[in-house]
């Protein structure tokens, strides 16, 4: 632990860490209500719309893996100067009209890649520039500023191109004028050097084996929570348009943006709770919400009875996302090693993104037999079942369900002996020294005879 409380940044790098994950973040997934109107503009069909929601996330994922740990070669600024070109160059051509549905395509798969290869980077240096007196801040603000800017790109979009003319294009230069202002802020940035001397080349991130079953729990709750999430993002703008008549690109925006802002608000008193129970208490909430989604369907509900639900489901699976994305993001945070702190950050995001990816793709295969709705509310069930068997694995890892041999053999043997254990074991996690040796004295007596 001593270790990995070693601090190297300042708190400047803090909140430019901040500004970039946040900007990433938002200018990946401002697309989101656009889809609808950009199927209209190109004449793309349904599994080719879904193609390219799958082309961003099949392009984030091998990012992850390969260039990971680049950051922790050649160190945190060229590696985000980096992910900033990439996702501005990605979205450059993603706002072109003329670029056409091969242009959409490029653009996803680029604006995949630099995320993939900032995200590892951007939180290794926030965790790392934290104020020695508020160890949590860092990974605290990292998960923010990534939730907020993904809710925040849908809602910019939104409102931007439902006030323009061109609703395809105004709000594309408008991230390009962010994205332009960060790449300047992280270029002031001073150049510190690499975190490890070990020659670099695109390798898989690798866990620590004295860390793999917490990794594990904490993938899995983000697996499950990014799945939920994503079901917003890239489902909920052409759903609300089958079930809410009326509603265009604003409305969708700020039903897709409003779900990530509760979950950023929901983790600035996250970390009241230990990570564990954060976990547990939003993958709770996580199914609530996936239960509110499907009620939200029913034939007999009405249109504003519809708006009134998903609003209940968007806070539920806001609130439920943040606890359980903190929670994972700081029990990994506490047990990484500095040298290896943004190839893990990258392989736990990898789940993330997978699932973010998963709803998209699971429910176009779907959408090729059946009406979109319909598959939606069958990928929503199956979610609802996966959340229900998940909420209890992070509480459940912590308790001993078994009994060792040697507490086998002392239950199994003559009571008085077996009492005499279990005193010395709750004498034990007092802080009486006294009282714990005389508890410890009790059972060695009871022992002898």
């Amino acid at each position: 632990m001593a270790e990995n409380a070693h601090i190297r940044g300042t708190r400047r790098q803090l909140w430019f860490g901040a500004l970039v994950l946040l900007v990433l973040s938002a200018a990946a997934n401002m697309a989101s209500p656009l889809y609808p109107l950009l199927q209209e503009a190109h004449g793309m069909s349904e599994s080719m719309m879904t193609a390219l929601y799958a082309t961003y996330v099949f392009s984030c994922l091998p990012s992850l893996l390969l260039f990971g740990s680049a950051a922790d070669t050649f160190g945190r600024k060229p590696v985000l100067l980096a992910a900033i070109g990439l996702v501005g160059f990605g979205t450059a051509i993603f706002g072109l009209e003329t670029a056409g549905s091969a242009g959409l395509f490029t653009g996803r798969a680029l604006v995949g890649i630099g995320l993939g290869l900032g995200t590892g980077a951007g939180i290794a240096l926030m965790v790392e520039a934290s104020p020695a007196r508020r160890v949590r801040l860092g990974s605290t603000l990292a998960t923010i500023s990534f939730v907020l800017g993904s809710g925040l790109g849908p809602i910019l979009a939104g409102v931007v191109s439902s006030l323009s003319t061109s609703p395809l294009v105004l709000p594309f230069l408008v991230m390009m004028v962010l994205i332009v202002i960060v790449m300047v802020l992280i270029a002031m940035m001073p150049l510190q050097r690499p975190i490890t001397r070990q020659r670099w080349r695109p390798t898989w991130s690798s866990v620590p084996g004295a860390m793999r079953t917490s990794f594990n729990i904490a993938a899995l709750t983000g697996f499950i929570g990014w799945t939920a999430l994503g079901l917003f993002l890239a489902l909920l703008p052409s759903m609300a348009q089958s079930i809410i008549p009326n509603s265009g690109t604003l409305t969708s925006g700020i039903i897709v943006g409003s779900v990530l802002v509760v979950s950023a608000a929901s983790q600035l008193v996250a970390p009241t709770l230990r990570p564990r129970a954060a976990q547990t208490l939003g993958l709770t909430l996580m199914g609530l919400g996936a239960a509110l989604l499907l009620g939200s369907n029913l034939p007999e509900i009405s249109p504003s009875a519809v708006k009134v639900i998903m609003v209940f489901a968007a806070v539920a699976t806001g609130v439920g996302h943040g606890l359980s994305y903190w929670g994972a993001n700081r029990e990994i945070d506490v047990l990484t090693p500095p040298k290896n702190r943004a190839g893990i950050s990258a392989a736990l995001y990898l789940a993330f993104y997978a699932g973010a990816g998963a709803p998209a793709v699971i429910v176009g295969v779907l959408a090729l037999g059946m009406p979109l709705v319909i598959g939606t509310m069958i990928f929503t069930l199956a979610l609802l079942l996966a959340t229900i068997v998940t909420i209890p694995v992070p509480s459940l890892s912590q308790t001993v369900i078994r009994q060792s041999k040697t507490e086998r053999a002392v239950t199994n043997s003559e009571p008085e002996a077996a009492l005499g254990v279990v005193e010395a074991g709750r004498f034990d996690d007092g802080d009486d020294t006294s009282i714990r040796g005389r508890g410890t004295a009790s059972a060695e007596r009871t022992a002898a005879r």
